[in-house]
């Protein structure tokens, strides 16, 4: 008996040993074996071809997703020091052990932290997690997706700067893509006559036409450079002022530099701009945390150009303007302005429609045109086009053989038209003939619309008796013949009484 208890209690002894054995067998294989979860990010409604990069800044060790439950960790290296930092510390809590909890942060704060995280990033030259580029899918909305990543708290950037956004892998997660993208805006802000909303205006040929673009800046920019196209009649002179929305005014050199300079560099950059403005690394180094906080929201870029005296007649000169960013020079939408010159076709005339020639005008923008306030011109056959000095054109307009006289070169406006001098032997014009040019070129005459031409007509003068002329001879005629009636009947009535 005794015999079979020590049997029994060897054998189970050995069993126990046998199963403990097998247990820790299978802990070890179950750890050596099994593969990590890995997480998947998408980012839908890119922009196709811009490059997108994805950091992470947390380490997530475990997490209930039913639970809404998750447990990060410092991944470890500079991105500890971010989350440590003053800036850090304003999203997260963290403890000795290394975890990490978020503050209870809304989606506008959840951005701000992003737009944080990236430009730490950048200053510290982090090498992103991973990059991958924007592909068009078949519903043609272009899409980045960033597969086998540790799960963790992770933040994304687009090239442009235009995509700060934040999520975590656990182990899927989709991002939307908002095109926060930067904008301009130009409108004429001065030079003859400008419209309501700043997009068109008239000038008289010499003209300076101001121009201001603001420039829409979003948290993230990097690489703005404004481009600006000019019609070739349009003669860039200068950028004047840059500013800002908090008033502060930026200096050439410093903050930005203009390319060429009108002076010592009158060509075009290489893309076929008449100017490109760029800003410089100092302007980001300054105003970054006021540009990725939403301070500084808009930049306004004053300049101007002269009107050509070769400037077409009726037709717009447009000023195009666009703004490129981002690391690829991703384009911005245009703004476009028009600027144009008007001009007056006179036809001089008599009977139906000859031609008249040698009726000479002087036009003013006064009631009462005289020479002192007659605008000046000058001659190219029948075109007189506007004197851009003012000081050694003429005032004289004469019709051509044609009976033509085409004025050039004026802005939107009421003139008056004196005829000064009518052709030999035609009645000169006395009252002045008020001529209005309307905003989009078209002609009033005295308060009547017309098309084509301004019409003008001369009359004969009457042809009056003269010494010499027929008025005379018929006198005498006339009287000769009544003297000799009288003599007859004279004649006649001594002949009577003789008898």
């Amino acid at each position: 008996m005794k015999l079979m208890k020590r049997i029994l209690a060897i054998v189970c002894t050995f069993v126990m040993i046998i199963s403990m054995a097998t247990g820790v067998n299978a802990v070890e294989t179950t750890a050596t074996t099994s593969t990590p979860e890995r997480g998947k990010i998408t980012v839908t409604d890119a922009i196709a071809g811009e490059d997108y990069k994805i950091y992470k800044i947390l380490s997530l060790e475990s997490y209930d997703e039913a639970a809404k439950a998750y447990s990060y960790k410092k991944p470890g290296g500079d991105w500890n020091k971010f989350i440590d930092s003053d800036e850090g510390q304003k999203f997260f809590k963290s403890n000795d052990n290394g975890y990490v909890t978020l503050r209870t942060i809304n989606d506008t704060e959840a951005r701000k932290l992003a737009i944080y995280a990236i430009g730490y990033a950048q200053k510290h030259n982090i090498t992103p997690t991973k990059t991958a580029t924007a592909s068009v899918s078949k519903s043609d909305n272009a899409t980045v997706v960033f597969e086998n990543l540790d799960l963790g708290y992770y933040v994304v950037e687009s090239t442009s700067g235009t995509a700060c956004n934040i999520t975590t892998a656990a182990p899927t997660a989709e991002i939307k893509d908002k095109h926060d993208n930067p904008s301009v805006n130009k409108i004429i802000t001065g030079g003859g006559k400008v419209n309501s909303d700043g997009t068109q205006n008239s000038v008289n040929l010499g003209e300076t036409v101001f121009f201001k673009t603001t420039i829409n800046v979003k948290p993230g920019a990097k690489n703005y450079v404004l481009h600006d196209i000019m019609d070739i009649n349009l003669i860039f002179k200068m950028v004047a002022y840059v500013r800002d929305n908090e008033n502060h005014e930026y200096r050439n050199g410093e903050h930005f530099i203009v390319k060429p300079t009108p002076v010592t560099n009158p060509g075009n950059p290489e893309d076929g701009c008449t100017f490109e403005l760029s800003f410089t690394d100092a302007f980001y180094k300054t105003y970054r945390e006021d540009i990725d906080t939403g301070k500084l929201k808009k930049i306004t870029v004053e300049y101007l150009a002269e009107v050509s005296e070769n400037a077409p007649i009726n037709t717009a000169m447009k000023n195009t303007t666009y703004l490129t960013y981002g690391g690829k020079n991703t384009k911005s939408e245009k703004s476009e302005t028009e600027t144009y010159t008007y001009g007056i076709p006179v036809f001089k005339y008599t009977g139906v429609d000859t031609a008249l020639k040698g009726a000479k005008f002087i036009l003013s923008t006064e009631a009462q045109p005289n020479e002192k306030n007659a605008i000046k011109f000058n001659i190219n056959g029948s075109i007189y086009r506007y004197d851009t000095a003012q000081t050694n054109g003429n005032t004289t307009l004469t019709s051509n053989a044609n009976g033509r006289v085409d004025i050039q070169g004026l802005q939107e406006g009421t003139y008056y038209l004196k005829e000064t001098e009518a052709p030999k032997g035609y009645n000169k014009i006395q009252k002045s003939i008020k001529i209005q040019i309307l905003s989009d070129g078209s002609i009033k005459v005295d308060d009547k619309a017309i098309t084509g031409d301004v019409k003008v007509l001369n009359n004969t003068g009457s042809l009056l008796p003269s010494t010499g002329g027929m008025g005379t001879t018929l006198i005498y005629v006339v009287g000769s013949i009544l003297v000799l009636a009288s003599g007859m009947v004279l004649f006649s009535k001594r002949k009577e009484g003789t008898n």
